[in-house]
């Protein structure tokens, strides 16, 4: 009971802050180093960009997003690592994040981090209203990825 406990005190830290040097720090937008604002339910919890409009979330809760929709788990919607483009620093753990390409003509493009597997997403969030709700975020979350999964038809 204490260690179950701890591990969702532990769930809740690792969602909303990382540390450095051992203290707890906000996270920071990757793209313009604003601080994210997390916007949580009792189901998911997403960072947002004021200034960008991006979202910072854990592989876990994307896959719950897309399930929740009826679509496959990110590990299935294909993609291509283009490991030659510098996108910034995962704004959990500060590791590289590497653009994952995707889409007709590999035109749509999310991040994702080398570590610890977080996903930063600006692209095809542009119709959820600035203040969206984790909803209307969700929303545009899986749209984007079903985009992302059709491929060029030849």
């Amino acid at each position: 009971d204490n260690l179950a406990r701890v591990d969702t005190a532990m769930d809740s830290a690792l969602h909303s802050t990382f540390t450095r040097g051992g203290i707890v720090a906000p996270m920071d937008c990757p793209k313009d180093g604003i601080e994210l604002e997390a916007k949580e339910d009792d189901h998911l919890t997403l960072q947002t960009c004021g200034e960008c409009f991006g979202v910072f979330l854990d592989v876990a809760d994307l896959n719950r997003i897309l399930l929740r929709h009826n679509l496959p788990g990110l590990e299935k919607l294909g993609g291509s690592a283009n490991v030659e483009e510098l996108v910034g620093h995962c704004p959990s753990c500060q590791v590289d994040l590497i653009a994952i390409e995707g889409g007709p003509h590999k035109s749509l493009r999310y991040d994702t981090c080398e570590s610890c597997g977080g996903i930063w997403l600006e692209q095809g969030l542009e119709k959820v209203k600035p203040n969206g709700s984790i909803e209307d975020l969700s929303l545009g979350i899986v749209d984007f990825y079903k985009r992302f999964a059709t491929t060029t038809q030849h």
